[in-house]
């Protein structure tokens, strides 16, 4: 199975980039074997007030519904390596 790909805009703020997920819809699912908060009053862009989590390990993203992807110029994967014992 070919792995598609989301180009996701960016936005610089306090010298750090994030991605602007919002792009695609302003609910999201995100998953991952640990996720706490950071900073509960987390200043962002324009003066907004957020919340500030962290997310570890196998971090995966869920695409919302009704978004179209095209894969029609994206290459087949690489099967990944085993390592020995797996």
């Amino acid at each position: 199975m070919p792995t598609e790909r989301i180009c996701v805009p960016v936005i610089r703020q306090g010298g750090a980039v994030w991605a602007q997920l919002n792009y695609f819809g302003h609910s999201h699912i995100v998953a991952g074997e640990s996720c706490w908060p950071k900073k509960e009053d987390f200043s962002y862009t324009g003066g907004h007030r957020v919340r500030l989590f962290a997310i570890k390990g196998n971090v995966h993203w869920k695409v919302p519904t009704g978004f179209p992807l095209d894969i029609a110029g994206v290459a087949p994967a690489t099967p990944r390596r085993r390592l020995p014992g797996q």
